[in-house]
């Protein structure tokens, strides 16, 4: 295993620069700025796994604006775009309230002259009772011109307030949206390793001792290599299938995320070691049957396999132990286990645990 380790983190770390060299590529190829979130939205519309996006990159041709390709991560809700939508929403909320600020400054000197033109001829009543028609009628003439200004502004700052409260609600539902984005794996709609971390946190500060709660690390083997040979298309077919079939695996209060290209997480409730072994065999027996068919070859399918790292919360577990338990059970699992469990032993380096292949 120590021997594999490094190889395996070589042929990663290898992978990563040719990605991070084919994306730079494309980005200098055609006019696009060296912005971080530039660089997200090019790899996003290279592998593939978002259709629509690199449609959407294509058509703007050679030297797009900047104010373009900021539009297409935000309408595809990308995690580096997150806080220009939060930005955004901000700016555009401060202007709606702007706007009614100022409708109602309007509307406050209406009633201010309102008040002024009926104190006037009030005093006018007061100091001449036995006026004539004429100045009556003048009078009155102002008081219902300034009456329907007031009326008027009224009616424009409800209007205003009505069009900012519907604006305020779209922009709530965007910023929603924008941080949902955060947590979200864009390819399949499930959670990813920020919220896993978040909901591992969260369990382990309200979870009692006596509900034990396990944490499952399965990589999809062959799903890297599928996206590597046939295309970012499969490799989205493939995932699509993967991640209804984990949705439907976990139980109601038990939790899935997607971590990593190729690797996803279960976080399973009230449950023994037993169990998650048993948990995790399911997964692998239900990965084993899935296929994939190629485009264009009917008859041609491709399979995938699962290797799973298991690890058990104890009483001061944090969500860093569990992660770092569940890796180098992972890791031990691929390299022949299949299904591993954690152990002191394993985290001394001195052996695999338990297994259950």
């Amino acid at each position: 295993m120590n021997r594999q380790v490094p190889a395996d983190a070589s042929r990663s770390q290898a992978r990563q620069a040719a990605i991070i060299l084919k994306v730079a590529h494309a980005m200098s190829a055609h006019g696009i700025a060296a912005l971080p979130r530039n660089y997200e939205l090019v790899y996003e519309a290279l592998s593939g796994r978002l259709p629509e996006l690199s449609r959407e990159l294509a058509a703007l041709g050679h030297n797009p604006q900047q104010d373009a390709l900021d539009a297409l991560g935000l309408r595809h809700h990308l995690i580096s775009h997150a806080a220009l939508a939060a930005d955004r929403t901000r700016a555009a909320g401060q202007e709606a309230l702007a706007e009614i600020a100022g409708k109602l400054r309007l509307a406050l000197l209406q009633k201010q002259s309102f008040k002024d033109e009926l104190d006037h001829f009030a005093g006018r009543l007061a100091t001449d009772p036995v006026a004539g028609m004429s100045e009556f009628a003048d009078d009155a003439a102002r008081l219902r011109e300034a009456a329907g200004r007031l009326t008027n502004e009224e009616g424009a700052l409800q209007q205003a307030l009505e069009t900012s409260m519907t604006r305020l609600a779209e922009l709530e539902g965007e910023l929603a949206e924008s941080r949902r984005s955060l947590t979200r794996d864009p390819a399949t709609g499930l959670p990813n390793r920020l919220a896993l971390t978040a909901k591992l946190d969260s369990i382990l500060e309200a979870e009692r001792a006596d509900q034990p709660v396990a944490l499952l690390l399965a990589s999809v083997e062959g799903l890297r290599e599928m996206a590597e040979h046939h295309g970012g298309t499969v490799a989205a077919k493939a995932l699509s299938k993967l991640s209804t079939l984990f949705r439907k695996s976990i139980k109601k209060d038990d939790f899935v995320a997607r971590v990593g290209q190729q690797e996803f997480a279960f976080v399973c409730r009230d449950v023994s070691t037993e169990n998650a072994e048993a948990i995790a065999r399911r997964l692998r027996q239900s990965v084993k049957e899935l296929t994939v068919t190629l485009p264009g070859r009917a008859h041609t399918a491709e399979t995938l396999s699962l290797a799973a790292g298991i690890t058990l919360a104890q009483p001061a577990s944090t969500s860093a132990d569990l992660l770092t338990q569940a890796e180098q059970a992972l890791a031990g699992a691929r390299d022949g286990a299949g299904i591993l469990c954690y152990s002191a032993a394993l985290g001394r380096g001195r052996g695999y645990g338990q297994s259950a292949a």
